[in-house]
């Protein structure tokens, strides 16, 4: 099955064929839902609900050339399955309610016209530290529910970490990469070389980040916790999108969550403070070594974001991010 909206006659026929809807149920609408990278998601409108489709398939959705591993769903699933009932976590996932092993399909509770926190990139409105204290609480809670509570095998997510490490540790910080960083901004291709092109020693550091990445842990992580995986509903705040989930060090996830409070216009030190009032004790020196790199890969990599940065604004946080790796 290969979902497409614009065949809802097959779509329609393939929830009945799985026992997803019954006979009186039918199909009214199959719209895209969300700006996703990964995954062809859509939102289903039915005679009497709305839920969620979402297909992994071999490819990054939004750039087809790079392959994926369908097993993704697979493992968002099982992170769906696991914290549900986990104190503090389970209430900000939207529920699984059933997985094609098969056809790597996920469907999932709507939350409705929710909105993500990407707005935020554009730095005119200050996050609300209300709303970021909930976010920090759920990952300290994922993080210490699942800390030794996890089978000894499972949540790997081994293709999915290879992939990440490639794009996260490796690929930004090779010279002559490819990328055509001047198509993205003007003078970006400039600041690159004169800066992470040219210090053998950065990419050094990056790459041992990267083997502690790819380390199995004993910590279940969201593996990729950013304002894209945020939404705010007027049900409250829910956090989606755990593909990139995996058992390693939670540093990682906090690391994220710093480089990304900083996309938003939130100063370092700041963020920093943030973190250990409302998550609790951590590797902040992992922490921050791992915000450097998100930092970095966002700047001069293929993960592209909104962000509202000039170059000399880039350049000032690229050289904090270098002093921190290199310190």
């Amino acid at each position: 099955m290969h979902l497409d909206k614009t065949q809802p006659s097959s779509i329609e026929a393939y929830l009945h064929q799985m026992g997803w809807m019954p006979a009186d149920e039918h199909l009214l609408s199959a719209e895209k839902a969300g700006e996703g990278n990964m995954n062809y998601t859509l939102r289903v409108r039915t005679t009497k609900r709305s839920f969620i489709l979402k297909q992994a398939r071999p490819y990054v959705e939004k750039y087809p050339s790079i392959p994926a591993p369908v097993e993704r769903a697979g493992m968002e699933s099982a992170f769906f399955a696991a914290a549900a009932g986990w104190e503090n976590v389970g209430k900000m996932l939207p529920r699984l309610w059933h997985f094609d092993e098969k056809e790597h399909v996920q469907v999932i509770e709507d939350l409705d016209e929710g909105a993500d926190f990407t707005a935020y990139y554009a730095r005119e409105i200050a996050l609300p530290e209300t709303e970021i204290a909930v976010l920090i609480r759920f990952l300290a809670a994922l993080h210490q529910s699942s800390r030794g509570h996890l089978p000894t095998r499972g949540f790997e997510n081994r293709a999915m970490r290879e992939l990440n490490h490639l794009h996260i540790f490796d690929f930004p910080f090779q010279p002559g990469n490819g990328m055509d960083l001047d198509g993205i901004q003007p003078g970006l291709q400039a600041l690159a070389q004169a800066t992470v092109y040219q210090n053998p020693a950065l990419r050094d550091k990056t790459l041992a980040l990267g083997r502690r990445y790819l380390a199995d842990g004993d910590t279940l992580l969201h593996g990729d916790f950013f304002p894209g995986s945020w939404l705010r509903t007027d049900r409250g705040i829910f956090v989606i999108d755990p593909e990139f989930c995996f058992r390693g060090e939670a540093a990682f996830d906090l690391g994220v969550c710093l480089a990304h409070l900083c996309f938003c216009g939130m100063e370092w030190e700041t963020a920093l403070a943030l973190l250990e009032t409302y998550y609790g004790d951590f590797d902040r020196q992992a922490c921050e070594d791992f915000a450097a790199v998100e930092i970095l890969r966002r700047f001069y990599g293929v993960a592209q974001l909104p962000l509202s940065f000039t170059v000399e604004e880039k350049e000032v946080l690229t050289k904090k991010a270098m002093a921190c790796l290199l310190a």
